[in-house]
């Protein structure tokens, strides 16, 4: 049976606020991974100075009592950087 993944897409100031690696260190405790991330912005200086938002991508994988726990914290993440979710679905 194949595992479930989540994907999940949030937009807001991901590179300046270091979201990926306050990301990693929300999960370093479980048995997840987040893989294949992808994080776009429109204009290198616009994002950085925080006049325009990235979009970042990616799946969470892993045992499913983690990858819910990893859930509560990628939220509470956002809503402590003003990260917007933009989505949060479950792939095969």
């Amino acid at each position: 049976m194949l595992e479930t993944k989540i994907e999940i897409r949030m937009i807001g100031h991901i590179l300046e606020r270091q979201i990926i690696f306050k990301l990693a260190e929300a999960i370093k405790d479980l048995d997840v991974e987040i893989m294949h991330v992808d994080v776009s912005f429109a204009a290198l200086k616009a994002g950085i100075e925080e006049r325009m938002p990235s979009v970042m991508t990616f799946f969470l994988v892993g045992k499913e009592e983690d990858k819910k726990k990893a859930l509560e914290r990628i939220i509470e993440l956002a809503r402590e950087n003003d990260i917007k979710i933009d989505y949060i679905r479950e792939r095969k």
